[in-house]
């Protein structure tokens, strides 16, 4: 049988830090392993508050995904290396390179938004939004680990046998399995409300 480790977390667990390039500062919910700094981690999640339009900060080696968590929006430009990426609102993603140079632009007032980074030579990951409707997440967690996180509203997290949590806005959730464990697990991710906007990461190992 198949121990998983679920780790609620919120506030008080969470590292405010300065950005790598030292023009900001980002909220870091979590971090593996626990104990890496900003070189040579594995997998990294975080919220940045974005007042002004500038450069993000290099992370050769890493893939990235980012979310627009609250406010109007923004655009990410990346020195003609891929398309430009507009992200209009809450709830919508761009994936990239952190190899690249990237600038973001603000459309109409401060940004917060959600961040993922990978080392590419050891995992891959998906940030699904979650708004309107359930969503179900089969997972293996001998190789996967799911990090749920809730932005607006409340959001409901139900899985057989091992549990159900409820987020607010602002806690985490993070799953995990003891080493040797087997098969495939499910997950459903439910939306307390229109309101509610929330995001899964699936972090993959290679």
């Amino acid at each position: 049988m198949t121990t998983l480790v679920a780790r609620l977390l919120g506030h008080d667990d969470y590292r405010v830090m300065p950005w790598k390039n030292g023009k900001g500062s980002t909220t870091e919910l979590a971090i593996h392993p626990p104990e890496a700094g900003l070189e040579g981690f594995d997998w990294r999640v975080s919220l940045a508050d974005v007042t002004a339009d500038g450069d993000f900060s290099l992370f050769p080696g890493y893939d990235r995904s980012l979310m627009v968590a609250t406010g109007r929006g923004m655009e990410l430009s990346f020195e003609g290396l891929a398309a430009p990426q507009r992200l209009p609102g809450p709830g919508h993603v761009a994936a990239f390179s952190g190899d690249w140079r990237t600038h973001g632009r603000l459309l109409d007032g401060p940004v917060r938004d959600f961040n993922v980074m990978t080392a590419r030579a050891r995992l891959l990951h998906e940030c699904e939004p979650i708004a309107g409707g359930p969503v179900e997440f089969v997972w293996e967690p001998e190789l996967e680990t799911l990090f749920c996180h809730c932005v607006a509203g409340t959001l409901v997290l139900k899985m057989a046998v091992s549990g159900e949590w409820q987020l607010e806005p602002g806690q985490s959730l993070c799953l995990q399995a003891e080493p040797g464990a087997e098969g495939l697990h499910s997950l459903m991710v439910i939306p307390h409300s229109r309101m509610t906007l929330g995001v899964v990461v699936r972090l993959r190992r290679l």
